[in-house]
């Protein structure tokens, strides 16, 4: 079992004065409403307030080669109604879901983008097109050493045409295929994945979704794909649940997952919600969009920041977001 790590937001204090405390935050308060103002009447809509975070630079713009393939990262790609989460350190790299087939073309490009053309390790949190849409086409682009798959013991053995074609191609690969178990961990370059918990039993497939913790160097990411409220419940049972900086919202923010118990334990000090813009599903829902609120975690979305990174740097963590400096420059 992985053990809790203390927190790391390596916040710098600064001491002021009342006074300037006092100007500080009249200063912070014009600045905000003036880019409200701006914001809203270039676009004829008023600004959502995470673009006005990103605009005073809570978030800088999405790097795009520039980030060393040593640093410690996770980036979030933006593909639409769907997950694709790639954890990367000492330049070899791990991916978690791989979208829907018709972001296919989002993902490759990303990836190619980034310059990633080997994984550590492919997993699949479960088997739901959102998820595996796009992984036979990486398993075909793209060199892949190992294949982690759900424990498809606890629910009935998926049949769609779609499933068995990433199976095939899982086959095709020659990488080692593992099936997901507690207590496993994978190295990927100075960190490593372990699974915490390997969903429950189940006629629901977001329930087979693995929890998963991602640790290296300063950073620390939680991902538990899809799986609902009997998933966050057995692992607190269970006494798996870490603190991490950063946690994937489970189910694209769906009100079916995220509990306020689940987030406590957590304590994240980011949350990233991977989602579709305008999506059917309402995703993400009121009630935990309230709950990461109140665990005081900085919500990022891709439906709204598009693609996400957050890295381990000198300062501490750091958020990148591909549109960042489209808001900027609209401010």
């Amino acid at each position: 079992m992985a053990k809790r790590r203390s927190s790391r937001r390596r916040r710098r204090k600064i001491k002021l004065t009342p006074f300037q405390a006092v100007v500080f935050s009249l200063v912070g308060l014009c600045l905000v409403l003036g880019l409200y103002v701006s914001v809203g009447s270039g676009a004829g809509v008023a600004p959502s307030w995470q673009e006005i975070y990103t605009a005073v630079g809570l978030a800088d713009p999405l790097p795009a080669t520039d980030l060393p393939a040593e640093t410690d990262a996770v980036h979030f790609i933006d593909v639409g109604q769907a997950d694709a989460t790639l954890l990367q350190s000492g330049g070899e790299y791990c991916l978690v879901d791989a979208g829907d087939t018709d972001s296919e073309q989002a993902l490759m490009n990303y990836l190619e983008q980034r310059g990633v053309t080997r994984l550590k390790l492919l997993v699949m949190s479960h088997p739901h097109a959102d998820h595996i849409g796009s992984m036979a086409a990486v398993l075909q682009n793209l060199e892949v050493e190992q294949v982690l798959l759900p424990d498809f013991e606890k629910a009935p053995y998926p049949t769609t045409r779609l499933f068995e074609t990433v199976m095939q191609a899982v086959e095709d690969s020659g990488a080692a295929v593992y099936t997901a178990k507690e207590g496993q961990s994978y190295p990927v370059g100075g960190g490593s994945l372990t699974v915490l918990a390997a969903g429950v039993e189940t006629d629901n497939y977001n329930d087979l979704s693995q929890l998963l913790l991602f640790e290296s160097g300063e950073l620390s990411v939680l991902l538990s794909g899809d799986g609902e409220k009997p998933v966050e419940q057995a692992a607190l049972e269970a006494g798996v649940v870490p603190q991490a900086d950063v946690f994937k919202a489970a189910h694209h923010g769906s009100d079916t997952s995220n509990t306020l118990e689940f987030l406590r334990a957590i304590r994240p000090q980011y949350v990233v919600i991977s989602c579709g813009l305008g999506n059917s599903y309402g995703h993400p829902h009121a009630g935990p969009l309230e709950r990461f609120e109140q665990v005081g975690a900085q919500v990022l979305r891709t439906d709204q920041d598009g693609s996400v990174v957050i890295a381990a740097t000198e300062g501490g963590l750091q958020s990148y977001t591909a549109n960042a400096e489209q808001v900027k420059e609209a401010a």
